[in-house]
């Protein structure tokens, strides 16, 4: 409430500035020439953050703009690689790093501006929104790089103009026009390992013909998987330096977990019929290591085509239309499925062929199996398949009032997104507990399901404890099960608007913006019938849909207050208010306050204050219950947990829960974890929830542009912002509720699981809510400078940096999560660039820099390298045992020629100097991105080496 009263005061305020100030100008200017007063014609945009045209780009928000002719000079391909490497980015939570992504997210590409998330940032094209999925997620690789002219970032929140999801900022590819002729582009580069590689090839083409204007382009791109056994640090779960921990006890190999006095593991090459062949489980020698099998960044092809044209059908009034399809298509594989007892539940019979201890091999009390293993055979493929299209069109014009101008605008888009997730190496559970029943040797030699005549027709016996190879096809075949889901989303839009001249006051045309939109956004998610029945390895689902309309009114205002005075060369103040109404929730308005001041005409002073929020998602609201195998850390572990660390809420909680202090978090194996994360070994839920409410905001931004008329070419920036966040739509994940419980005794959370009789956690469910509220803030500095031309050439040089003061989650208990440098939130990150050009030569230095992180301890919690801020304290919670890793600079260089036939050959090379980002151990749980490696996925991997071909006709 206090949020809304201060910026209404502001506003009201705002209102009343005309009065006075017209009194003020006409004191100092009371023989202006009456011309001064009459509208000009102007040539005029629209700049991303406002809807009121204008001639002057620099706004009372700041926009970062990065133009065609930049991105050229960067050695990235796809829309979603640009817009990851900018500093207002944080890591994204999806992007082709997330190789455990099973899901419609899989190989998708995401942006989070400020880090607040990849549903806080809204995507515009050409100033209209662009589809997302259920999640609210827009994935840039369904927005061709080919068609960009320029991307502007908006960083800071945009409600009262845009609506939902601008919290964060907003992203706004601006569509290439106005182009003439034919081009066409040649790209191919590949890791130095010779992995990798990426090529793409597009082909423009664009014409006026009369009153006619049309561009049309095409793109084919396509990205070669990197196998996360060719690089250091993720050849093993936990990197190179601890190349035996976290292994998995499901190998190639068959073990029994309830043998004569324990656990047996199958002999090398051994029969695995013959008990003899066995050893007591070593899991120092006989776990396995799953990442031989897994990719580190997932495959992908992209086709697309684009088209946009405007016809003048007056001088006054245009037709424009657009329409796109975008193919994506991302590959990736994982190891073979764990299979085993744990998460089965199912045993091998103790009349099955295969049983080495059972009634077969001559034991007069035979017994059934429990066991693991993991099918090597088949590793688990999944082929995400999107496909995207879209179709606008409108009308457009201005029109003269007596002495005032206007413009207006009506248009509708479509939006449909439409996906198919194909799976292989998950199995029937049902052919698989027939498979491991009763079965013999039958007088042909053949083994046969059933018993001697009583055969199971069609039922192929499986020797689950066999070593590697052991799986047959024919054994595959008969268990193996694809997954097949199909999901989509739907938008469709409806927009008026109108803006112009209101009145012409002493320091300029007051102008205005208003209009109307409509907005229906449907979706849904529809696993195949096997797997919804539970009836599969595949984690079940239920099938989901849901949908929603808004209706929004907007009105925005650009008063000038003063203008050409001592002191203030400009003085003027945007207003802006959108009032929504949503069927889901009910309605909202948010409004914005912005200032400019010139003070000299060289340095501008500009600020803002904005409401905004997020509405629920079809996901969030409509996405029902999933089954999931969470990573998580017991707190009650004695070893990893927080236990280890002396935290008195959890050494207390975890007694009283009936736990010894002895006590270990064990794998699926039942033996204690080598690290302090681990996958649960039974399925836990997830879910939505239909009670949800939209997250509100308040954005404040204070900045300086300078532009020192004696310093030609250089133009500085520096602008504070904070985003406060309340209501916040959290996605629990299992941690949070197992240390809302323990470490920070919200009994609430307590609620949410259970533990068995050797007090491992169990039936955890974590469904998404409204709660707590985050907070970010720091600082943007921005400089550009075009040095005066040499006779050995032209130089500029660029800086962007983001630094961060501020990061904070505030629980519903009051207590804050996190802290600035920890996990993917940077304290600094910076890009700069040295760009020289002489005659048809040219090259760009870029250096992109991220400064140190923290993250949890997970080893040696007492002290050493992998733990050396063991008596760190996070706010509200005690000690919490960090380990520092460090900052690191990448190192971008590029060389190109204009040739004399029109055309432009780059050559480059991202990371010249082949730096590899610091081990990350937390990394490999959920928290950055579901990469699975025990590394950031927002660093490089190694140095990556392209050529650009241009030819322009």
């Amino acid at each position: 409430m206090k949020q809304k009263t201060l910026l209404a005061t502001a506003i009201g305020a705002a209102l009343m500035l005309p009065i006075w100030a017209a009194s003020a100008q006409d004191a100092t200017q009371t023989n202006a020439p009456a011309e001064q007063a009459k509208a000009k014609s102007l040539e005029t945009v629209t700049v991303t953050g406002s809807r009121i045209r204008s001639v002057d780009l620099e706004t009372a928000q700041p926009v970062f703009s990065l133009s065609r002719q930049e991105i050229q000079k960067q050695g990235y391909t796809s829309t979603g690689d640009i817009l990851s490497h900018i500093t207002a980015s944080g890591s994204p939570s999806y992007s082709k790093s997330a190789v455990l992504t099973s899901n419609t997210y899989a190989g998708s590409s995401t942006v989070e501006l400020r880090g607040l998330g990849a549903a806080r940032t809204l995507v515009l094209v050409d100033g209209r929104r662009w589809g997302t999925n259920a999640d609210g997620f827009t994935d840039l690789d369904t927005i061709p790089s080919s068609i960009i002219e320029r991307i502007d970032v908006l960083k800071d929140g945009a409600s009262a103009i845009y609506g939902s999801d601008a919290i964060a900022g907003v992203i706004n590819i601006i569509t290439r026009s106005d182009f003439k002729g034919a081009e066409a582009n040649a790209y191919y580069g590949q890791y130095g390992k010779g992995d990798g590689a990426h090529q793409q090839y597009d082909f423009s083409w664009g014409n006026k013909i009369g009153k006619l204007s049309y561009v049309l382009s095409g793109t084919y791109a396509k990205d070669d998987p990197v196998w996360a056994r060719d690089r250091d640090f993720s050849a093993t779960p936990n990197g190179p330096f601890r190349p035996n921990s976290g292994l998995s006890p499901y190998g190639p190999g068959g073990q029994i977990s309830n043998g004569p006095g324990g656990k047996y593991k199958l002999n090398d090459g051994a029969d695995p019929t013959n008990f003899a062949n066995y050893h007591p489980y070593n899991a120092a020698t006989d776990n396995y290591n799953a990442d031989e099998q897994m990719m580190l960044i997932s495959g992908a092809k992209r086709k697309s085509l684009f088209g946009k044209a405007t016809y003048a059908i007056t001088d006054n009034v245009n037709f424009r239309a657009d329409a796109a399809y975008t193919e994506r298509t991302a590959n990736i594989q994982t190891a073979g499925y764990p299979i085993g007892t744990g998460n089965t539940g199912l045993q091998l019979d103790k009349d099955s062929y295969y049983n080495p201890l059972g009634s077969q091999q001559g034991y007069a009390k035979p017994q059934n199996v429990s066991f693991l293993r993991r099918a090597v055979e088949q590793p688990r493929e999944n082929k995400n398949t999107l496909k995207t299209y879209r179709v606008g069109a409108g009308f457009d014009g201005v029109f003269q009032l007596g002495e005032r101008n206007f413009n207006w605008d009506a248009s509708a888009f479509f939006n449909k997104n439409k996906g198919e997730v194909f799976g292989v190496g998950n199995y029937n559970l049902l052919n698989l507990a027939q498979g491991l029943g009763p079965s013999f040797k039958d007088t042909d030699g053949t083994i046969k399901c059933g018993r001697p005549g009583a055969v199971i027709t069609g039922c192929t016996p499986v020797n689950m404890l066999s070593g590697a190879g052991g799986l047959t096809p024919a054994m595959l075949n008969y268990i193996g099960r694809p997954t097949d889901a199909t999901y989509g989303t739907q938008t469709t839009g409806f927009a008026a608007n109108i803006g112009g001249d209101v009145v012409q006051l002493p320091a300029g045309m007051m102008q205005f913006a208003a209009g109307v939109e409509y907005r229906r956004e449907s979706g849904y998610f529809h696993p195949d019938s096997f797997s919804q029945a539970g009836n599969s390895t595949n984690p079940s689902s239920t099938p989901s849909s849901g949908k929603y309309n808004t209706k929004e009114a907007y009105a925005e205002l650009n008063i000038p207050v003063l203008a050409d005075l001592p002191f203030a060369k400009l003085l003027s103040v945007d207003l802006a208010s959108r009032y929504s109404k949503y069927s889901t929730f009910g309605n909202t308005t948010n409004s914005k306050f912005g200032l400019q001041w010139k003070p000299i005409d060289d340095l501008l002073v500009r600020g803002s204050i904005s409401e905004g929020f997020r509405s629920p998602t079809i996901n969030n609201l409509f996405g029902g219950t999933n089954q999931t195998f969470d990573v998580y850390t017991d707190p009650c572990d004695s070893k990893f947990g927080a236990v280890a660390n002396g935290n008195a809420n959890a050494v207390a909680a975890c007694q009283a829960a009936g736990l010894k202090p002895n006590f270990r978090q064990t794998d699926a194996s039942g033996t204690p974890t080598s690290s302090a994360t681990a996958s649960s070994s039974t399925p836990f839920l997830s879910g939505s929830n239909p009670k949800l409410q939209p997250e509100t905001s308040l954005s404040k931004t204070l900045g300086l542009v300078y532009s020192p008329s004696y310093v030609d070419g250089l133009n500085v920036s520096l602008d504070w912002y904070n985003i406060r966040i309340k209501n916040e739509i959290s996605s629990i994940t299992s941690n949070d509720v197992l240390e809302d419980c323990y470490l920070r005794n919200l009994q609430a959370s307590c609620g949410k699981f259970s533990r068995n009789a050797q007090g491992q956690v169990v039936n955890l469910t974590h469904t998404l809510a409204n709660r707590g509220s985050l907070e970010t803030e720091g600082y943007d500095f921005n400089l550009v400078y075009r040095l005066p031309k040499f006779s050995f050439g032209q130089f500029k040089v660029s800086l962007d940096t983001n630094y961060v003061s501020k990061n904070n989650e505030t629980l519903g208990s009051g207590v804050i999560k996190y802290d600035v440098g920890q996990y993917s939130t940077w304290r600094i990150r910076s890009n700069a660039n040295l760009d020289w050009s002489y005659g048809d030569f040219g090259a760009t230095w870029g250096v992109r820099y991220y400064s140190g992180l923290k993250e949890n301890c997970t080893i040696n919690f007492a002290g050493g390298p992998e733990c050396d801020l063991p008596n760190y304290v996070s706010p509200g919670v005690g000690i919490t045992p960090k380990r520092q890793v460090g900052g690191i600079a990448f190192n971008d260089l590029q060389v190109r020629w204009s040739a004399p036939w029109n055309a432009t050959i780059s050559i480059g090379a991202n990371n010249v100097f082949n730096r590899q980002g610091p081990i990350f151990y937390t990394a490999s749980s959920n928290t950055l991105g579901n990469s699975g490696f025990v590394g950031n996925p927002s660093y490089d991997i190694g140095r990556f080496w392209y050529v650009r071909y241009n030819q322009k006709f």
